[in-house]
């Protein structure tokens, strides 16, 4: 089965990372229907979307 490989963000986004084809479907503009998901691991921050520039009047930060 094809795979989309996401990594999920702090913020609760997911992002797609990589798509790696089937051995069946190589080779062809072809991808199983459905595809499988999987995690790569956990983003240790926010996504892009959800950071805010360092001129932000508001910002947080996680304790460690």
């Amino acid at each position: 089965m094809c795979t989309m490989f996401f990594t999920p963000h702090t913020c609760g986004c997911q992002k797609d990372s990589k798509f790696v084809q089937c051995e069946a479907r190589q080779g062809t503009n072809v991808r199983c229907s459905p595809y499988a998901r999987e995690q790569l691991g956990q983003a240790g921050n926010y996504c892009e979307k959800h950071l805010v520039k360092d001129t932000a009047p508001l910002q947080m930060r996680q304790s460690r």
